[in-house]
């Protein structure tokens, strides 16, 4: 298993860049592709699934972002802030993509 602060892999780069552009596999960008009928995120259920949401305000995932990220639920102007491997090893604790 790669450590969190090596090279990424090909799959944690694909990942990485989707969160950082927006186009992820989350509900709201596949729903904007027309490849997914519903936008909202499955693990809370209350807001549209986008990159935003699932990094820094998911109440189903706010242990897991305080854990990592810091604090349970950051800020829009500290998102920039996140250095790459954190994002990166939230994204894979998080199973969502992996």
């Amino acid at each position: 298993m790669r450590s969190f602060c090596s090279e990424p892999s090909q799959k944690d780069s694909r990942v990485l860049v989707g969160l950082l552009t927006g186009h992820a596999d989350l509900n709201w960008h596949l729903h904007i592709m027309g490849l997914h009928q519903d936008s909202v995120y499955p693990l809370c259920q209350e807001e549209e699934d986008t990159t935003a949401h699932f990094i820094a305000q998911c109440s189903a995932l706010m242990l897991l972002q305080k854990n990592i990220l810091g604090d349970y639920i950051l800020l829009s102007a500290t998102l920039h802030s996140i250095h790459w491997f954190l994002l990166l090893k939230f994204a894979k604790v998080s199973k969502w993509f992996y």
